[in-house]
């Protein structure tokens, strides 16, 4: 005889009153952003700085009103954060752990929003899932160790979308409801412009939930707010458009950069990743279909075991909304993750505008994503293997991240121990000039000036606090042979590519002053020669 297997209920969402935070929820948000912080403070100090975090730096360094005239000229975007980086260095300095540090606090506040969220639309054990995944996934980890606004804009993505969650659940009709949605929208521009690509999701989630027209408006009022808020940026944005012109030039949409370097950082995290995520977006759709109206076996038909049929029926219950009239975790997630990306791309076809760092606002939702799947086997051993699998892969790029030359191979930091080490006061240093200027090793005098205290700088021609750019302006040493008269040594910094000869910026000019190398120090990147009369 047939073994009978009950039909597994699904409870619907509750429609009255609104669901109870489970009490552990602050607590876990609270020790996981802490977790979040402190791993991305750890080390944080050993990579060399590199280009963007050059233009940050040097830009923040800036007098108030040398800042401003930059800004008019490049860079607009960014400036709200210069701005702050300026009085942050004005209080803690310009170090590496210190100027990376605000990225790292920002990391903490999108941890601890994501497991709010997560625990708001699905469960308590989805949001210590996810809250897991976002502290140690890869992209969460660069950014919150790089000296660029990036993680700013991640941690406005996390509570914005927290507040719209807020805001549905409350069926908010009046414009004025929506008034800390607009004003966070209007700072998130300020902070990240492509930040407001969210707001397209953010209407797809809204219209799955509600057919109001007075919540539509409401929320349409808040955006058009911090749009008109944010228009002297977006001005500014347009007229600077051409800054990032190089990017036409550069192979930024490929395989690699949209399914291993955007968010996963190493090929067997993004395996695990998209994997998960193929599996969410199957049986997330067919949870929808259920949630539309479809008959409650439906999922299950296509299952043959008892077992199958409850595994399909979980699934159902945790990807389809936990309340009547709020958005299921997954459509909040997979629409936050993956609509703005689809925007950039298409902005892409019409001018180069993509690259991998833009779309860091959207790493908490995929991590939402990967927790929401983890937390589908209704084995719990099953969960936490699946968690640590997806950690361990995280970790070698966690710990690639915090070597000497991770950001773009950068070695300015290297260069600078040697000339602290080597070099003595009164002796002069001259840079390479002739690669592109983010990566010209003349930085390295900007980002670690302690090092060089002391010596000369006989090529400068006008500083970068006097330029519309964010570089010096500086002249061939042929052009000032004179300052060099009373100098005895000259160390000079050429920059070298892998298996290249070094550059020889200068050097025949050097020469026929009557210097001769007499020791040169090999760098990651870059060969400091010591050159004597």
């Amino acid at each position: 005889m047939l073994e009978t297997v009950p039909t597994p209920v699904v409870s619907s969402p509750r429609p009255a009153e609104r669901l109870r935070r489970d009490p552990r929820t602050i607590r876990t948000a609270a020790i996981l952003a802490g977790l979040a912080f402190a791993l991305s403070t750890l080390g944080s100090w050993i990579p060399s700085f590199w280009g963007d975090e050059a233009a940050s730096i040097m830009s923040a360094e800036r007098p108030l009103p040398s800042l401003f005239v930059e800004l008019g000229n490049v860079d607009a975007v960014h400036g709200t954060y210069y701005l702050f980086l300026h009085f942050w260095i004005g209080v803690f300095g310009a170090s590496p752990l210190s100027v990376r540090m605000p990225s790292a606090l920002a990391v903490g506040a999108a941890v601890f929003g994501v497991v709010l969220l997560a625990e708001r639309l699905a469960s308590y054990r989805v949001a210590v899932l996810a809250g897991c995944v976002c502290v140690l996934l890869p992209r969460v980890t660069y950014m919150g160790e790089e000296a660029r606004s990036y993680a700013l804009s991640a941690a406005c993505a996390v509570w914005l979308t927290v507040l719209l969650v807020r805001a549905l659940g409350r069926h908010e009709s009046r414009v004025m409801r929506w008034w800390p949605y607009a004003l966070l929208l209007a700072a998130s521009a300020y902070v990240f412009l492509f930040t407001m690509l969210i707001v397209v999701a953010h209407l797809a989630i809204i219209l799955t939930v509600t057919r109001s027209w007075r919540v539509v408006r409401a929320w349409g009022a808040a955006v058009l707010a911090a749009v008109i808020a944010a228009s002297p940026l977006i001005y500014w944005a347009l007229r600077e458009r051409k800054q990032i012109s190089y990017l036409q030039s550069a192979d930024a949409v490929n395989t690699q950069t949209l399914g291993v370097d955007q968010w996963f950082g190493n090929i067997a995290v993004a395996i695990l990743a998209w994997g998960l995520i193929a599996v969410g977006a199957v049986v997330g759709v067919r949870a929808l279909l259920r949630a539309r109206g479809r008959r409650r076996g439906q999922i299950a038909d296509a299952i043959l075991t008892p077992r199958g049929r409850a595994t399909a029926f979980r699934a159902a219950g945790i990807l389809t909304p936990r309340e009547a009239g709020m958005p299921s975790l997954f459509v909040v997630a997979a629409a936050w993750a993956f609509i703005p990306m689809l925007l950039l791309l298409a902005g892409d076809l019409a001018s180069a505008m993509y690259t991998v760092r833009y779309l860091s606002f959207a790493a908490p939702a995929v991590a939402l994503l990967i927790g929401l799947v983890l937390a589908l086997p209704a084995r719990r051993w099953i969960s936490v293997v699946g968690l640590v699998t997806v950690l361990a892969a995280s970790v070698p790029t966690y710990l690639y991240q915090r070597t000497p030359f991770a950001k773009n191979e950068s070695d300015w930091a290297q260069i600078a121990d040697t000339i602290k080490t080597h070099a003595t006061k009164g002796d002069a240093v001259v840079f390479d000039q002739t690669f592109k200027p983010s990566r010209r090793p003349r930085l390295a005098l900007h980002t670690y000036p302690a090092a060089f205290a002391g010596l000369g700088d006989p090529t400068l021609a006008v500083p970068f606090q006097d330029n519309t750019w964010w570089w010096d302006q500086v002249h061939q040493v042929g052009t000032v042979a004179g300052k060099f008269r009373d100098i005895d040594r000259v160390w000079a910094v050429e920059y070298r590519l892998p298996g290249a000869p070094a550059d020889t910026w200068g050097m025949p000019q050097l020469r026929a002053l009557g210097y001769t190398v007499t020791a040169e120090y090999r760098g990651h990147r870059s060969i400091v020669y010591e050159l004597s009369r």
